[in-house]
């Protein structure tokens, strides 16, 4: 089964296609385009999916994407996941949520590593960070649990075992 026939979007997908491609696309074969607005699909579909089974609130993240063409690596996309809430859980699970999604990505589509190039983080938490200043420098340099041979991070007690985020309260706790 083909991943246009999987989601139903066989003229949708040139259309899609035509509307979000960049101008130095244009000479791309029309299967081509298609095939990117597919997996442009594909992509925000299994970034949904994967941020609900996780129990991520679905307006936390959002994600664009960035067709590329080059000698080098072909034609292809980059993903930017956009992390629009800030919470200190999805910081620290942030590279386990993009294992998951490209595991995701591969079970639907076992070539994806031909075509996607990377994925990046894009924080835009806005007013909802805490941290809006940096701390003195002086911070940077001296932690005190920080042992000879590299860094461990540490957290307060009551911070030492974050809440999963299935258990994560309602934005309008926040």
């Amino acid at each position: 089964m083909k991943l246009h026939q999987l989601f139903g979007l066989k003229n949708q997908a040139k259309t899609a296609a035509s509307a979000s491609a960049p101008e130095s696309e244009g000479s791309m074969p029309p299967e081509e385009t298609s095939a990117n607005a597919v997996r442009q699909q594909l992509i925000q579909v299994l970034l949904r999916d994967t941020a609900r089974r996780a129990g991520i609130p679905s307006h936390w993240l959002d994600c664009q994407m960035l067709l590329t063409s080059s000698r080098a690596h072909g034609e292809g996309m980059y993903v930017r996941i956009i992390m629009k809430h800030w919470d200190l859980r999805m910081l620290t699970y942030a590279a386990a949520f993009q294992k998951a999604l490209m595991a995701d990505i591969m079970r639907f589509e076992p070539r994806a590593s031909e075509w996607l190039h990377g994925i990046s983080w894009q924080l835009d938490g806005g007013e909802s960070c805490p941290h809006q200043d940096l701390p003195d420098p002086t911070s940077w340099m001296h932690n005190p649990a920080r042992p000879r041979g590299g860094y461990t991070p540490r957290q307060p007690a009551e911070q030492a075992t974050p809440a999963p985020l299935a258990q994560a309260q309602s934005p309008a706790h926040h």
